[in-house]
């Protein structure tokens, strides 16, 4: 009978209740587009800084965490990748090794840190060859041949076909040396590699730095497509590593116990930066809902103060405060329930649009939107989430509620003789 009563109270004022609907309808709808565009943001950036740089789980020499030299490499890595190869459940494996050279092309040079990779597996963590603007990625044989990042292709003024020499100081003492063609261009979605990245096959660049078999990380992959931390596939994924890894081969000299580490242990500011996400999701409700809060406020209270008298009546028949609460009360939930199924159906075609369409975020001149090193794709697609929408919808129900405490207390307060007086 409230809830009955309730919803022919909302519509007494048909006009005010619509426009109040409308409001927190539009804020639901706009709080469901952006949570789907920040995390297909995110979702982005989890690609470029895990996926494809860190890996969900690195294995390095105990010091290359801190010292980041030439030296500190992981032994026998061709059987230790071989290894992780044979490993069930893992999307993807590779190695890398990383150096810093001297490039020169035929009229200018740069400085450039040089990627060693095996180039069918690097491709497995990361689409490189779809992001190749001029030319290919490196093929399994690759040999003497290099894709340069498009902002140092540009410094050096060379394009496919023609040749860049590197030189470098080898691990040896030596200085190391070799004549590469540019086989492809790329922009990598890093803006620091795309400005001084080099990638060539991992024999090139072991035999340049000389540094046979020799790698400074292995790359892991997991099932996982969620970047949180403590995900219980990736901690999984440490220790079915940290057995695959550790034994050295047979007749090997002993080597010092590798560094087996998930993501958020080997980019703590990656892991911050994903955290975010969660963050700005609150952020919003908040401020958004907020606003939506003192439009159910105020139209509640004009509810009452409009009903005094009949609120008044209602009380001098016997009606119990915690009845007249609970109409009140309900409402504000009709109300909320209503804005919700509104921002519902608004919010899904937004969310639809954003996963269908995206949005462009190209910038002046085609240049492309980057955002702490990481540059984002021409348009950005929205990823939507159920319990985000979950939550969206239950915060809107729980805030017209709680706008609507203060002006439920005061009319069951009021007292009948007064109330009747009220024009």
């Amino acid at each position: 009978m409230l809830a009955f009563m309730a919803w022919r109270n909302l519509w007494r004022h048909s006009r005010r209740t619509l426009i109040t609907a409308a409001a927190m309808a539009v804020s639901v709808a706009f709080v469901m587009g952006m949570l789907a565009y920040v995390d297909g943001m995110y979702r982005k950036m989890s690609e470029v800084m895990i996926d494809q740089a860190t890996g969900h789980v690195q294995v390095a020499h105990p010091d290359y965490a801190t010292r980041r030299t030439l030296y500190d490499t992981v032994p026998d890595a061709a059987t230790r990748v071989a290894a992780l190869e044979a490993l069930p459940d893992l999307r993807a494996s590779t190695a890398r090794l990383y150096g810093f050279a001297l490039l020169g092309g035929a009229e200018e040079t740069a400085g450039a840190q040089l990627v060693g990779v095996l180039p069918d597996r690097e491709q497995a963590l990361v689409p490189m060859a779809e992001r190749i603007v001029q030319g290919r990625w490196l093929e399994g044989d690759a040999a003497r041949q290099i894709v340069l990042g498009a902002g140092l292709a540009e410094t050096l003024r060379v394009a496919v076909g023609d040749q860049v020499v590197a030189v470098t100081q080898a691990s040896d003492g030596s200085l190391g040396n070799e004549l590469y063609e540019v086989v492809g261009v790329v922009t990598s979605g890093s803006v620091t590699l795309d400005r001084t990245g080099a990638w060539l096959s991992l024999p090139d660049l072991q035999a340049l730095l000389v540094l046979p078999d020799q790698v400074h990380e292995l790359i892991v992959l997991t099932d996982s497509r969620e970047s949180r931390l403590g995900d219980a596939l990736v901690r999984d994924a440490v220790e079915r590593v940290r057995a695959a890894v550790a034994p050295t081969t047979a007749g090997a000299p002993e080597a010092p116990e590798l560094l087996i580490r998930p993501w958020w242990e080997v980019s703590p500011t990656t892991a911050s930066m994903m955290t975010m996400s969660d963050s700005t999701a609150w952020l919003m409700l908040a401020i958004v809902y907020s606003v939506a809060g003192l439009g159910v406020l105020n139209t509640m209270l004009m509810s009452v103060f409009e009903r005094t008298r009949e609120l008044g009546v209602m009380k001098a028949l016997g009606t119990r405060p915690a009845v007249v609460i609970r109409l009140v009360l309900w409402e504000s939930a009709l109300l909320g329930g209503l804005a919700a199924l509104g921002g519902l159906v608004l919010g899904g075609a937004l969310d639809w649009y954003l996963v269908r369409y995206g949005l462009d975020l190209t910038v002046g001149d085609g240049e492309r939107l980057s955002s702490a090193g990481v540059l984002f794709d021409p348009i950005i697609y929205g990823v939507v989430r159920v319990d985000r929408i979950v939550i969206t919808v239950a915060s809107v129900l729980v805030v017209a509620v709680l706008a609507a405490l203060w002006p439920a207390v005061r009319a069951a307060r009021l007292r009948p003789i007064d109330a009747m007086r009220q024009d």
